[in-house]
């Protein structure tokens, strides 16, 4: 990258922080990519942390120590999160949301890229201090959220399916209640997928009664 006067490293810097939360940067890596001192550095992540800090976007942390940096961490205010909420809200009660057999409609909401973001934001920010390892759903309705939440917490994503693919390798399979058809049924999981021991945040899409997301804490 070529050399940048300040307002550009400040924008450069904002951006590659935000696309890579919870990964810690070493200042080495911001001075070799801006070919700029340490301590310009670390003034720019300075004003780049009370400007994180002072309009919600997160928080921007120093790690001390030989392997150290800064690792930003997206958070959400509470105003701006009690108003995502409040909306959602809202909307999910609306009585046309009510299918036969008891569903709740919701690809609208899930199919709408601004707000999963900002819904994986939310849910980043509650759990920004748990160590996750990866996010698990179930194929499908699930997908659009984890990726969110994955996105935001800086970690993979592991879906669950319904039928066996041989392009993933050996599988791990469990027999569950589902518990929008009282039938019992199966679940596959590559077990690449995950390392052992993992700790996973699981997101469902919970169209009824949590038969599926049962059925995923076993995996």
């Amino acid at each position: 990258m070529k050399k940048l006067k300040r307002s550009g490293r400040l924008v450069d810097m904002t951006y590659f922080l935000l696309q890579h939360p919870h990964e810690i940067v070493s200042l080495t890596y911001f001075s070799e990519r801006y070919q700029a001192a340490k301590s310009s550095i670390s003034e720019d992540l300075v004003i780049i942390k009370e400007m994180f800090e002072d309009e919600g976007y997160g928080a921007l942390l120093t790690i001390p120590g030989a392997s150290g940096g800064v690792k930003y961490m997206p958070k959400m205010n509470q105003e701006e999160a009690e108003d995502l909420i409040n909306k959602l809200v809202l909307d999910l009660n609306k009585r046309e949301r009510i299918l036969p057999g008891g569903y709740l409609y919701m690809m609208d909401i899930l199919g709408n890229p601004k707000l999963m973001h900002d819904v994986g934001r939310l849910f980043a920010a509650v759990l920004h201090d748990k160590q996750i390892d990866a996010v698990m759903t179930v194929a499908t309705k699930g997908i659009p959220l984890a990726y969110a939440v994955g996105q935001h917490l800086g970690v993979p994503v592991s879906i669950v399916r319904r039928d066996h693919r041989i392009t993933e390798g050996s599988m791990v399979s469990i027999n569950y209640a589902s518990g929008s058809s009282d039938r019992i049924q199966t679940m596959t999981l590559a077990r690449r997928s995950l390392a052992p021991g993992s700790k996973v945040f699981i997101v469902d899409d919970f169209m009824k009664a949590g038969g599926t997301l049962r059925g995923m804490s076993i995996c």
